[in-house]
């Protein structure tokens, strides 16, 4: 069975399941893959449902995937992110909230959701597919790529647009005070910025994205979350 037929079996399988009238809370989602992972405080297992609020994360050499709708997540190893309903009644399905370590979206058009991590809100916003990946660097600084068409990345009022292929150093002012200078970051023509992106170097850039197939804990056969 290739990748593609194995998530489409597990997603009908979840379908199924989400519908079955059983009475307990609607299902989120489904793990699509589990390498030393975790659901809350216990193991996590291909085919486990998710549900609102649940937290995943991984260990050392761990991985996981899973399906929201059609939107896919992936966690590489050390990294944790708790999932939520969306609740603005605007199509919004889930908020993926990073906890620690990196994250990766792939969602197709009509699919809203997003990435939230230290209080900074990242969406793929493409016309067909698109894939962001976000990773924590600090607690006011992220690393932000947008792997498959544009992403936005939205704190504190302010919106910025990374284009396709481009990876961006994000530092996050909560303050009143005036943003961070730093050499490289992008022009505004004012001060007192909330956002500050400093554009990442090509080699820098090309071990992003590097993580998302040669992960230590990523497995063959289920294909990435940007392949069409």
């Amino acid at each position: 069975m290739t990748g593609t037929q194995r998530l489409l079996a597990i997603a009908m399988a979840f379908l199924l399941t989400s519908n079955s009238g059983s009475g307990k809370a609607d299902a989120l989602g489904m793990v699509v893959l589990a390498d030393h992972a975790r659901l809350g405080s216990g193991a996590a297992a291909e085919g486990t449902t998710i549900y609102d609020g649940d937290r995943l994360s991984t260990d050392a050499d761990g991985s996981m995937r899973f399906m929201i709708g059609e939107a896919i997540v992936y966690l590489p190893d050390q990294s944790c992110v708790t999932l939520h309903k969306g609740t603005s009644g605007a199509g919004k399905e889930f908020e993926a909230e990073l906890v620690s370590g990196k994250v990766v979206l792939s969602v197709t058009t009509g699919t809203a959701a997003e990435i939230v991590a230290s209080s900074a809100r990242i969406r793929p916003v493409s016309e067909t597919r698109g894939v962001v990946e976000v990773g924590i660097v600090g607690p006011h600084e992220l690393i932000v790529f947008a792997r498959r068409g544009p992403a936005q990345i939205s704190y504190r009022g302010e919106s910025e647009t990374i284009a396709e292929g481009k990876s961006y150093r994000v530092l996050l002012n909560n303050s009143d005070d005036d943003a961070p200078a730093d050499q490289g970051a992008k022009k505004t023509g004012k001060r007192g910025k909330a956002l500050v992106l400093i554009v990442v170097g090509v080699t820098a850039a090309a071990g992003i994205a590097a993580l998302w197939g040669g992960g230590k804990g990523s497995k063959a056969g289920i294909e990435s979350p940007d392949h069409p």
